[in-house]
């Protein structure tokens, strides 16, 4: 055989290998299919489509660490997530409070992505000025989020609850109290709910009241079957992300610099 039909041979058996090295690797990659609603500052999506917020931009260095490129931002409104996240269409929220219910269908991560209070907004010329018990919201018609964590002290029979549905659920909300069409608006995140009174400019009308409970967890929650795969390696990440980042602080750095 001649000098150039074995270098002819040669190069054929490389680009064999180096193809199925390829295609074994194409065949292997991962994906996530992450979901959020709309949540201002942690996730939001712009007119254009894209995803971004503080928790976004956390979620994108936890799964970095995790190795994978082929990450999916998906928003959707949080009852059609969580159907979603059941029905095993989406492998993970990025965050959620936690429910007996939710533990029950859902993969939750043993350490929180950060902690938040919950908090009544209410118009500044409201009377409440502090909320001891829920004897003291008895008397106001309180907006809520459809699907949303709830606070057992809002479980009482006589409470007027109103459901606020769809995207912007914290906007509409604030909106609705300076209108008078609700006495309040009842979040289980103050984080949330400062800032969009800050970014509309509503200190002067509308005031914020922490409730009489401690601080509420929202942890990313995968489904059943992508907790199997992603949540251990997503534990890990999330703890070495924390080690040198804790989300609170994270979330104060991309506030300034907004």
């Amino acid at each position: 055989m001649s000098l150039s039909k074995r270098i002819f041979r040669l190069l054929l058996t490389i680009l064999s290998l180096a193809g199925g090295s390829l295609f074994f690797a194409g065949a292997h990659a991962e994906s996530l299919r992450v979901g959020f609603f709309d949540l201002p500052p942690h996730s939001i999506q712009d007119a254009t489509g894209v995803a971004h917020g503080a928790a976004i931009e956390y979620v994108k260095q936890i799964t970095d660490r995790m190795g994978i490129s082929d990450v999916e931002f998906i928003q959707y409104p949080l009852p059609r997530l969580l159907l979603m996240l059941e029905q095993e269409r989406m492998d993970v929220v990025i965050l959620l409070a936690k429910s007996p219910e939710r533990a029950s269908k859902f993969s939750f991560t043993q350490t929180p992505l950060y902690s938040a209070q919950p908090v009544i907004s209410v118009r500044a010329t409201q009377t409440l000025d502090s909320i001891t018990s829920a004897k003291d919201l008895l008397p106001l018609k309180i907006g809520m989020w459809q699907n949303g964590y709830q606070s057992p002290l809002l479980n009482n029979t006589g409470q007027n609850l109103h459901t606020l549905t769809g995207n912007q659920v914290v906007s509409k909300g604030v909106a609705m109290v300076v209108a008078g069409r609700i006495d309040g608006f009842y979040f289980p995140d103050a984080y949330a709910l400062d800032y969009e009174v800050e970014r509309s400019k509503l200190q002067g009308k509308i005031k914020i009241l922490p409730m009489p409970e401690p601080e509420l967890a929202f942890y990313s929650v995968f489904s059943k079957s992508a907790g199997e795969h992603f949540l251990a390696r997503y534990e890990q990440a999330l703890s070495a992300q924390q080690t040198e980042a804790p989300y609170e602080t994270f979330l104060i750095r991309e506030l300034a610099g907004d």
